[in-house]
């Protein structure tokens, strides 16, 4: 079994290469699994895969989102704890990216075989997200993770518009506290306590540098703590991963310690 110490930074060099075998043994055990392969940069080796680089494999198998689900569960249990999670797809094809507490980040994508014409069974849906705000926290860590990865890696155009969302999310976390308040979700004028967090978020830098991004994330990561406070005084969101992450991304120098890449496709 292989486990990363959770906030320890980010993850060895070659993290990759060690889980890939462990994630076939994993699709061995499910016979719905008719294959398993890497694709992406995580594939490859060289200049084109680092430490911030996903791991990206595709599962063929005739339930796509059942079985993404089953395998994710078998990471979770055998790697490490997932932090943040993102869905999409349909009835013929299932994505699920997930970010584990150690910054691990594996995208797993199930396809129906190339000839597969039946229809998927029953109960072939995603697993239910829980509450709204628990669907919200969850999207801010995802976001989050991936611009300051994107940072890292000098790309300020999506670390920049990943960072923006944030604000977005922390807006919408207010929303939700104000419908539960007013017991409704029409409001007809503003000036609720809860509407003065979009003057509270000015304070936040502009993201369009990286240590910039990276204080941005803080800034909403602390607005956002405060509100999931507020919504459910007993919780206790954990958002150390991130907040290493950013530690990371800090430490890096723009013109020494930066990856160095080439073209490619992929996150």
């Amino acid at each position: 079994m292989i486990r990363n110490a959770a906030g320890a930074g980010l993850p060895i060099a070659g993290w990759q290469s060690a889980v890939l075998p462990l994630l076939g043994d994993f699709a061995a055990q499910d016979a719905r699994i008719h294959s398993i392969r890497p694709y992406g940069s995580g594939a490859g080796e060289g200049d084109d895969i680092d430490r911030w680089s996903d791991l990206d494999v595709e599962i063929v198998t005739p339930e796509p989102a059942t079985v993404a689900e089953a395998f994710a569960e078998r990471v979770e249990s055998r790697l490490a704890p997932v932090f943040a999670s993102s869905r999409s797809g349909d009835a013929r094809r299932h994505t699920l990216r997930l970010v584990l507490v150690d910054l691990r980040r594996i995208d797993i994508t199930a396809v129906v075989p190339m000839h597969h014409t039946a229809a998927p069974p029953p109960g072939e849906t995603a697993p239910d997200k829980g509450s709204p705000m628990a669907e919200l926290a969850n999207d801010f860590r995802f976001d989050a993770v991936l611009a300051a990865t994107k940072a890292a890696r000098d790309d300020m155009l999506i670390g920049g518009h990943l960072t923006l969302q944030l604000a977005r999310h922390v807006l919408v976390a207010a929303m939700l506290l104000r419908d539960r308040e007013a017991g409704t979700t029409h409001h007809r004028f503003g000036g609720t306590r809860w509407d003065a967090w979009a003057a509270a978020l000015k304070a936040a830098p502009a993201p369009y540098t990286r240590c910039d991004i990276t204080a941005a994330v803080r800034h909403y990561t602390n607005a956002l703590e405060e509100l999931l406070a507020a919504w459910d005084p007993e919780a206790r969101p954990d958002h150390g991963p991130l907040l290493a992450l950013l530690d990371a991304v800090d430490a890096v120098d723009a013109h020494v310690s930066a990856p160095r890449l080439g073209p490619r496709t992929g996150r």
